[in-house]
């Protein structure tokens, strides 16, 4: 387990300051192939073997893969 202090990093001049203003917008993020495929599978899998029943394990697994 790794903690950071704020009050320790204050005078840091490597800390960045990141700013992101979002008001009534949608963010996009596109999957990359190898997470694509391992969504493909996983739904096969899923609807195949599990009768539709989520397994985030299994989803988990395959994306660990990327």
């Amino acid at each position: 387990m790794v903690a950071f202090s704020g009050v320790a990093m204050a005078n840091n001049n490597e800390v960045a300051k990141l700013k992101i203003s979002v008001k009534n917008e949608m963010l996009l993020v596109k999957a990359t192939p190898c997470q694509d495929m391992a969504i493909d599978i996983y739904e096969y899998v899923v609807d195949t073997y599990n009768c539709g029943e989520d397994d985030i394990d299994l989803l988990n697994a395959l994306m660990s893969n990327c």
